[in-house]
């Protein structure tokens, strides 16, 4: 059996090696009053730890959450039962001298020592995670944007192109109704007019669409195949040449959870990086089908593929082998964002040569 003096040494030294540890770490006896209080504790909730030690551990959250922290710890201490397994790490509020709160994780885990219950909790500040957390989504978030923004650059002169096309028939057409005297020739101007007009909305749909952010509604059942006829669409109006032909193969397949905007936005951009590894002449092959609760995009390029030593790293933000008017290397990155925040994937594999093949996996909305 220890001595007295040997007890109080152990304590002592069990006291000095909890004062090192970076995490705040109190121990709480079976009426919920603090036992003991690290250094850590001490900086963590501004009190010394003579002051803490007595106090009860309720004082440590604030009020609104106190009455449930208090029925939680009690049945802890007296049972060991609590909602969460042993030592696992949950989301508290803390409160600090001062009255300021901050939020943290606690593990919580209980002993017996020397004939009393005594519950250990292990508190770590986790304000600067959060922080961290909510910036990186703010980035996020601005990076989508920032490579939706690069690529207006990129359809500008096509989209430019294609209006001024139907532009110059309904100036033409105008000008003719102005001088025509017989009304049923003006009617057939009118005609190639509305038609032409028509045909410039949908462009400005396309692009309008394109560029809104996505935070404006909520979830919806999206339909894969619609998505995809849209991003060709835009794709037709600033990229595409006489040389590029596009072959569609669409299946049935089952709607998917999503925001519409950011599924064609997926599919634009992997569409869009295809048709310019096409140099010349080439074909672009876009599929769909299902597998079990899976929608399935196949999009294969005939263009010139991506070098081994590239292929690794084309999912990595600013990553690109583009020219300096193509982009920021955000695309694909930005893809891979979106496909697995609906709980999906998306694989590439290519050959110098030969081209490239991206598909991407999606979830199919469950029936409620």
């Amino acid at each position: 059996m220890k001595s007295i003096s040997g007890l109080s040494a152990s304590r002592a030294l069990l006291a000095a090696i909890l004062d090192q540890v970076g995490e705040a770490i109190i121990s709480v006896g079976d009426d919920q009053r603090i036992t003991m209080f690290n250094k850590r504790a001490e900086k963590l909730f501004g009190y010394s730890a003579e002051e803490a030690v007595g106090m009860p551990i309720g004082e440590l959250i604030p009020t609104r959450f106190r009455d449930d922290h208090g029925r939680h710890v009690g049945r802890f201490l007296a049972s060991g039962e609590t909602s969460r397994r042993m030592g696992a790490r949950v989301e508290i509020v803390g409160l600090r001298r001062d009255h300021s709160e901050f939020p943290a994780e606690a593990a919580i885990s209980r002993i017996e020592f020397e004939g009393r219950i005594i519950a250990t909790v292990i508190i770590q500040d986790v304000t600067e995670r959060r922080q961290q957390m909510e910036a990186l989504r703010e980035s996020e978030a601005r990076l989508v944007q920032a490579e939706k923004v690069a690529t207006i650059g990129t359809m500008a002169s096509g989209i430019g192109h294609e209006i001024n096309n139907p532009l110059y028939t309904i100036l033409t057409r105008a000008e003719a109704i102005r001088d025509e005297k017989e009304t049923s020739q003006s009617r057939r101007h009118a005609q190639e007019i509305i038609k032409n007009s028509k045909h410039i909305a949908a462009i400005i749909k396309d692009l309008a669409g394109y560029i809104r952010p996505g935070v404006a509604h909520d979830l919806e059942a999206v339909d894969v195949n619609d998505q995809l006829r849209e991003a060709v669409s835009m794709a037709g109006h600033s990229l595409l040449g006489d040389q590029i032909a596009i072959k569609k193969n669409f299946g049935p397949v089952a709607r998917i959870l999503a925001r519409p905007e950011e599924i064609r936005q997926v599919f634009f951009n992997v569409i869009r990086n295809g048709i310019q590894a096409i140099e010349g002449k080439g074909i672009l092959e876009i599929d769909s089908w299902q597998e079990g609760d899976r929608v399935l995009v196949r999009i294969r390029d005939s263009g010139s593929g991506i070098p081994k030593d590239h292929q690794g790293k084309v999912f990595d933000p600013f990553f690109t082998t583009k020219g300096p008017d193509q982009g920021q290397g955000l695309g694909l990155f930005i893809v891979k964002q979106i496909v697995e925040k609906y709980e999906g994937t998306i694989s590439l594999e290519s050959q110098e040569g030969v081209g490239t093949v991206c598909c991407l996996r999606l979830p199919v909305a469950q029936k409620s």
